[in-house]
C-alpha cells in the first residue's frame, strides 16, 4: 500500500503531499496525524499527489508529471499521465487519455465490515470542527439559557473539540431525550434533545437538506427556506385561483389529514427512503459529501436510537394524561415513531412524505397540490376524480409507509366554502386568520400586557413577541381584531408605540 505521508518522528517532520522540503510539524499537522491513525487502525494516510524523483536531497520533476484522479474506471474523464511541461500542459488528446490510470485518493480507503471501500473521500477531523462549530451556532440562535446549552458553552473551544473528535472516531451517540408536555397550538408530547446532540442534528441536517431539496416537490412546505406558512397560503390560493379560473367556475378541495404522522412513521421504512435518495444522488455527485459519515449518522440517530430509552419526564405529570390515544410514542410498537422536537426530524417528516408528494403528481396525476407536513389538499375540477384519489391515496399510504388517512379530518369540500390552511381562512379574493390564530394573539398580548405591570419582562424581547404576532396578522384582513387585543392590553400601549398600520411595535422613548 502505497503511502503518502511521511512522519519522521525522530525529527518531528512531515513531508507535505504536494512533494515540498519537509519542516517542522505545527501542533495541527500533529493533530491531523493523531486522527488519521484513528482512522486506518495505524496506518497513517493524507491526500494523494503527484508522482516525483527525490535524489541528492532535492526534488525532481516538480511541475513536470503528475496525475489527474478520476472516479470511475474506463471512461474519458479517467485519470490522465500528464507531461505539464513545467506549466505548459500538452492538450487533452487522445495520446493522453490512452495513457490513463484508475486512481483515487488515497484518503477515500477506509475499513467498513473487514473491507475497503471507496465510496468517497473521508471527511477529515477539522473539517468535522468546522461542521460542528457552524452547526453550534445555528443551534443556539432558537435556543438560549437551557441548562445543557449553558453547561456545553461554559467551555466552549474544548466541548466543540471533543463532540468533533467524537463524531470523527465514530464514538458518538445520542444521549437521553428530555419530555414534556406542550399544551399549545394543541397538546403533544415534545422529546427534546440536549444541546450537544441539537448541534449534531444541525450538523446532519446541514448535510442531506441542500441535497434532498433537489428531490422535493415544489409545494411541499415546513422546514425548508422560503417555504414557511405564509407561502404556503399563498400557493394554495394560487392553485384555488387557477383550478377555478380566478372563481369563475366552482372546483372541489380534498382536504386530507394524516393519522398521529409523526408518531407512525417506521423508523426503517423512512432509513431505506434516505438512503436510496443518497445513494442516487451519489451516482450523480460523488463528491458531494461524506455520504459514508453521513450514513452512520442517519442509521444512529434514527434506526439504533431508541427516543424512549433512558428519557427524564419534565413538568407537571397530570399533563401526560391529556395526550390523546395514538399520539404518543409510548403507544407504538417498537421501531415505530420519531419525537417531535428537532430540526432533523422535521427534515424527516417532510422526506417520509415525498414518495406521496410524488404519487400524487406522477400516478394520480393531480396538478394543483399542497402539503404542510401532514396536512394537505389536492385541487380538481372533478368531484368523482377526488374521490378516487382519496382511495387509492389511502391504499398507498398503507402499503408503502403504513400511515392512515384521519377519518374525520380528510373530507372533500367546495371551493366555494371557506378553505382553513395554516391558521388561515381562505375565501374568495380575501383571507382572514382563523379563530384559533386570533385568540392565541389575545392571549399572548395579555401575557404580556401582565409582565409589563408587574416589570418582569424584558422588552426587546417582549417587542420580538408582539411584531411576530403583528406581522403575522398583516397578512390578513384583522385590523379590528389587532386593535381590540391591543385594547385590552394597556400595558402594551404604555410602553410600546404601534405603527398606524398595525403592523410594528417599537420602544417608546423617554
Amino acid at each position: 500500500m502505497l503511502v503518502l505521508l511521511v512522519v519522521a518522528f525522530a525529527a518531528q517532520e512531515v513531508y507535505a503531499a504536494d512533494g515540498s522540503e519537509p519542516s517542522t510539524a505545527s501542533p495541527t499537522e500533529w493533530r491531523r496525524c493523531e486522527e488519521a491513525a484513528y482512522s486506518t487502525k495505524g496506518t497513517l494516510i493524507t491526500d494523494a499527489s503527484g508522482y516525483r524523483n527525490r535524489t541528492s536531497g532535492g526534488l525532481n520533476n516538480v511541475g513536470s508529471n503528475g496525475n489527474f484522479w478520476s472516479f470511475a474506471p474506463n471512461s474519458q474523464t479517467n485519470a490522465r499521465n500528464l507531461n505539464f511541461n513545467s506549466g505548459n500542459v500538452n492538450p487533452l488528446n487522445n495520446n493522453n487519455r490512452a495513457n490513463g490510470f484508475s486512481v483515487r485518493p488515497s484518503r477515500a480507503l477506509g475499513v467498513v465490515a473487514g473491507s475497503f471501500h471507496f465510496d468517497r473521500m473521508r471527511y477529515t477531523y477539522d473539517e468535522i470542527h468546522s461542521l460542528v462549530t457552524f452547526a453550534y451556532l445555528k443551534a443556539r440562535e432558537k435556543e438560549r439559557a437551557t441548562d445543557s446549552q449553558v453547561e456545553f458553552e461554559v467551555d466552549l473551544e474544548k466541548n466543540i473539540s471533543d463532540l468533533a473528535r467524537e463524531l470523527y472516531r465514530r464514538e458518538w451517540f445520542p444521549q437521553p431525550l428530555d419530555w414534556f408536555v406542550n399544551l399549545e397550538p394543541t397538546v403533544r408530547e415534545v422529546f427534546a434533545p440536549k444541546f450537544r446532540d441539537r448541534v449534531v442534528s444541525h450538523v446532519l441536517f446541514m448535510m442531506i437538506s441542500p441535497i434532498f431539496e433537489r428531490y422535493f416537490v415544489y409545494d411541499s412546505f415546513s422546514c425548508r427556506v422560503g417555504k414557511g406558512t405564509l407561502v404556503g397560503i399563498e400557493r394554495l390560493e394560487h392553485h384555488i385561483r387557477s383550478v377555478t379560473d380566478n372563481y369563475r367556475r366552482e372546483a372541489f378541495i380534498l382536504n386530507y389529514d394524516i393519522k398521529a404522522y409523526f408518531m407512525s412513521i417506521v423508523r426503517s421504512r423512512l432509513y431505506d427512503i434516505i438512503r436510496t435518495t443518497l445513494a442516487k444522488h451519489q451516482r450523480r455527485f460523488p463528491d458531494a459529501i461524506d455520504y459514508d459519515f453521513a450514513d452512520w449518522l442517519i442509521h444512529t440517530v434514527i434506526v439504533l436510537k431508541d427516543p424512549l430509552e433512558g428519557c427524564v419526564y419534565h413538568g407537571d405529570p397530570a399533563l401526560i394524561k391529556l395526550i390523546q390515544p395514538g399520539k404518543s410514542l409510548r403507544d407504538q410498537p417498537p421501531g415505530v415513531g420519531i419525537p417531535i422536537g428537532d430540526v432533523q426530524n422535521q427534515l424527516c417528516s417532510n422526506i417520509y412524505l415525498n414518495v406521496f408528494d410524488w404519487f400524487i403528481l406522477l400516478a394520480l396525476k393531480v396538478r394543483h397540490a399542497v402539503r404542510y407536513v401532514d396536512d394537505g389538499k389536492m385541487l380538481h375540477q372533478s368531484y368523482a376524480y377526488l374521490e378516487d384519489c382519496w382511495g387509492r391515496s389511502e391504499e398507498f399510504l398503507k402499503n408503502e409507509l403504513e400511515l392512515t388517512l384521519h377519518p374525520l379530518k380528510t373530507q372533500i369540500t367546495s371551493t366555494n366554502e371557506t378553505t382553513f390552511f395554516l391558521g388561515a381562512a381562505i375565501k374568495p379574493y380575501r383571507r382572514y386568520a382563523t379563530n384559533e390564530a386570533i385568540t392565541r394573539m389575545k392571549q399572548r398580548f395579555i401575557e404580556i400586557d401582565g409582565l409589563l405591570a408587574d416589570g418582569t419582562g424584558d422588552t426587546e424581547q417582549l417587542m420580538a413577541r408582539i411584531n411576530s404576532h403583528l406581522g403575522y396578522m398583516s397578512h390578513f384582513d384583522e385590523k379590528k381584531m389587532i386593535a381590540k387585543a391591543l385594547a385590552n392590553a394597556p400595558h402594551i400601549l404604555q410602553y410600546f408605540d404601534i405603527s398606524k398600520d398595525l403592523t410594528k411595535a417599537t420602544v417608546k422613548t423617554i
